[in-house]
């Protein structure tokens, strides 16, 4: 196992021990191998490991996990085949199926595997047992795989059922995965000396981890406390702000065209030249590009609003055309020996700016319509309480239309919030005409929708939650310089988030003292406690202020873009490392709460 760092918070480590843990359980696997990967973890794991490593090991092809093992496995004679899996009942039961569909003879020549990603719950081994396959298995391992490392102040669980787990089906199995990856990090970093914490689910991880630290008093090592405090937000305490649209770069991309582990994935068309889009007739492949902070356009630019793009594109291209100038004013061997040395870097930065530029089209070329700014406009006029006791004919008209359920529902949720609770008759208007026109499945729908606290009635005597908050927060800021902003509402131009004004008072003064009077008026329990450290841990020097915000239920890009800006405007010269469950919008916040339309596969024979 690598060592953990030295000094500050840097946090590649953890792909180091995760990369290292997978390899030392591939090493208990005879032979040559096949992967078979549940589809959810593809993608955190190609964070940390790739290919030509896995190759070194002796992993002979990957595939994804589905019904049916492919008969290539058995003609290529591969010794080794690993199941690595989630443990929940689903990818148990799909286990199940793509064993059975070898014969008896098939399974014989094969050493099976599985490894759960990050441990094997007691329900998973009943079900195998159920299954009778558990003596098919040659290992039944375990991955401990918790935060990953996104960017260098960025962490995520990717947990993507973890809103509707904790909200809607009051189910701990996410809190407790948060509360094993804290403890996880307190031992590299030492115990967080604070703990501010807002919400039910926060106030639950808190528990959590004070009973671990408790059951594992005897282990502790007196380490240097690197993280002053740690901020748990529960997703429920603000909702409006993944609801609404994103309009950082990065958010917008988000929105647009879907970031998947630092992935997203464009038109190909947009990045050939003018000439080669004249000479290329047929269809171009679409183009997966990376967007992390390695790149240096894109680690300035993401954190802009999409409005000081433009400028920024440009000004960047005049720096990197001055830079080429420079080769006619080297007179010198000496000169042109640095300008030769520079070449490298000026090439990155100029496809960089070449890649960046043609997405910021693809962007533009979205956005610039008036579907867009109308949706825009109804959000603001939303979150500004402007008319939400009635029912709202902009979404009366896209429900008329049949327009996306996810739009529709975004603009709803944010209405009733905004509102605190929809008049019965409203709430049953939307219902009605959203089921009528979308399907009687969605009362499943709405029923978690109500669970999570997205949609409610509104109380004779209510307690104007949000308008208090908003006013007591400065939550909508009128004026906003979007292209040289002095506040984080810049993110939302216009609307700052709830959740990070929080952070900013809990780290400027002094934790929940000051924030009294408006803690009441969030969902759930507020609290900050103290951890007490042993006495070795009192005797040594306390970090500097650096904070761990971790969100509970996803953050969104755009969240992530102001607590950084933040951290540069900070009167305490706060930093922050920002972690979260799920990096989400507020469509894929929704769609793990729409229910699916039915199937013949799903509803019963006496229906079909």
């Amino acid at each position: 196992m690598a060592d953990c760092p030295t000094e500050g918070i840097k946090l590649s480590f953890l792909k180091d021990l995760a990369r290292g843990d997978l390899l030392d359980n591939l090493k208990l696997c005879d032979g040559s191998k096949a992967i078979f990967w549940d589809p959810m973890l593809k993608g955190p794991f190609n964070q940390i490991i790739d290919w030509g490593v896995l190759k070194q090991h002796g992993v002979k092809k990957m595939f994804e996990l589905q019904e049916q093992i492919p008969v290539e496995v058995v003609d290529n004679k591969w010794q080794s085949v690993i199941m690595l899996i989630r443990p929940n009942l689903v990818m148990v039961d799909l286990v199940n199926t793509a064993l059975r569909s070898l014969t008896v003879s098939q399974r014989e020549k094969i050493d099976f595997h599985i490894i759960f990603v990050s441990r094997k719950s007691t329900m998973c081994m009943q079900q195998l047992e159920k299954h009778n396959i558990i003596g098919e298995f040659k290992n039944i391992l375990e991955l401990e795989l918790d935060l990953i490392p996104f960017d260098h102040d960025l962490l995520t669980l990717e947990y993507p059922m973890g809103f509707r787990e904790m909200s809607a089906e009051l189910d701990d199995s996410c809190l407790y995965q948060v509360s094993r990856s804290l403890m996880s990090l307190q031992s590299y970093f030492g115990f967080f000396p604070n703990i501010i914490g807002v919400g039910p689910s926060a106030a639950k991880v808190n528990t959590m981890i004070q009973r671990m630290r408790k059951e594992g008093a005897a282990h502790e090592k007196p380490l240097t406390p690197r993280i002053e405090n740690l901020v748990l937000i529960d997703r429920t305490v603000d909702l409006i702000t993944p609801l609404s649209t994103q309009l950082t770069y990065e958010g917008l991309i988000d929105e647009l065209f879907g970031i998947r582990n630092n992935t997203a994935t464009f038109p190909g068309r947009a990045f050939l030249s003018d000439e080669e889009q004249a000479q290329v007739q047929d269809e171009v492949k679409p183009k997966q590009t990376l967007l992390t902070s390695n790149d240096t356009i894109y680690n300035v630019a993401r954190d802009l609003n999409f409005n000081a793009i433009g400028p920024f594109l440009k000004k960047k291209a005049k720096q990197i055309s001055a830079a080429y100038d420079e080769k006619h004013d080297a007179k010198s061997l000496m000169e042109l020996k640095k300008f030769v040395s520079k070449l490298p870097h000026m090439q990155a930065e100029k496809k960089a700016l070449e890649v960046q530029t043609a997405i910021a089209g693809l962007v533009k070329k979205r956005i610039d319509n008036k579907e867009f700014h109308q949706k825009l406009g109804i959000e603001q006029i939303l979150r500004e309480g402007i008319e939400v006791d009635r029912i709202n004919e902009d979404i009366e008209d896209m429900i008329y239309r049949g327009e996306p359920l996810l739009k529709i529902l975004r603009l709803l949720c944010i209405q009733c919030i905004a509102a605190d609770g929809l008049k019965p008759k409203i709430m049953e208007f939307y219902k009605r005409e959203i089921i009528h026109s979308y399907g009687y499945h969605h009362l499943i729908t709405f029923d978690r929708l109500e669970k999570c606290g997205l949609l409610f009635m509104h109380e004779k005597t209510p307690k104007k939650s949000y308008p208090i908050l908003r006013s007591t927060l400065n939550l909508t800021v009128e004026k906003i310089n979007e292209k040289e902003p002095t506040d984080i509402a810049y993110v939302y131009s216009g609307y700052a988030p709830l959740t990070v004004r929080l952070v900013n008072w809990m780290t400027q003064r002094s934790g929940l003292k000051y924030l009294a009077d408006m803690v009441k008026h969030l969902p759930g329990p507020a609290f900050n406690d103290t951890q007490k450290l042993s006495s070795a841990q009192d005797r040594l020097e306390h970090t500097d202020n650096h904070t761990l915000v971790y969100f509970l239920g996803g953050c969104t890009y755009a969240e992530v873009s102001a607590l950084r800006f933040l951290a540069q405007h900070h009167p305490n010269n706060a930093t922050f490392t920002i972690a979260t469950t799920k990096l989400i919008n507020g469509n894929s916040l929704l769609e793990t709460l729409v229910e699916p339309a039915p199937t013949k596969s799903n509803v019963p024979d006496f229906l079909n």
